[in-house]
């Protein structure tokens, strides 16, 4: 039986959400780990074990997590911090953007009066 790379699933995951436009969320420390993927599934990755909590079900995983998947949890955790960066920035420029053209077209409003 082939063994699950459950590391790499839950990067698929969050890779995934990124694509779809998904708010992510995770915790700022060590083990325990957090991941919150919308408000649909959490991802609890602890040194012995990983839970996966969705709006259906849940599972608890035994798994000991070696050095280099520890190592790849920290990596998927800054690409999630750097996914919030750009996503803060660019809901702030359409913010920003949205107003300059309510801005630029106030002219408008005398045509409203008529």
């Amino acid at each position: 039986m082939e063994k699950t790379n459950w590391i790499e699933k839950i990067k698929e995951a969050v890779r995934v959400a990124m694509n779809k436009g998904l708010d992510i969320k995770k915790n700022s420390g060590n083990f325990p780990y957090t991941i919150a993927i919308g408000n649909q599934i959490y991802i609890y990755i602890f040194k012995g074990g990983i839970s996966i909590s969705t709006s259906k079900g849940y599972i608890r995983i035994d798994h000991s997590i070696t050095e280099r998947e520890q190592l790849e949890i920290q990596a998927l955790q800054l690409s999630i911090k750097e996914y919030n960066e750009d996503m803060a920035i660019s809901e702030f420029e359409e913010f920003i953007s949205d107003k300059k053209e309510k801005i630029t077209n106030i002219n408008d409003l005398d045509n409203e009066d008529d």
